[in-house]
């Protein structure tokens, strides 16, 4: 991470981080994905002792990143009536 990364998230206001317990009830995943998730450098953390955290707007960027698009239509002009 470069010095303006660093600067960007010493900015993140502190109602932004949320921790594991709250990550994994949000995502449906168990604290074993989760670590995966960390150790393959796909979610970005900060640690404080053992205490793990995470930025809101990583999240919102790693599902976006990794979002697959449906083949099927969903708008409201295809639907059959």
């Amino acid at each position: 991470m470069n010095n303006l990364d660093k600067k960007q998230v010493a900015k993140t206001p502190l109602e932004d981080w949320i921790d594991n317990y709250t990550v994994i009830h949000m995502l449906h995943i168990s604290a074993r994905t989760l670590q995966t998730l960390r150790t393959n450098n796909t979610l970005p953390y900060s640690r404080i002792n053992n205490k793990i955290y995470y930025r809101r707007q990583d999240l919102q960027q790693v599902l976006a990143d990794n979002y697959v698009p449906s083949a099927i239509d969903f708008t409201h002009e295809n639907i059959i009536k």
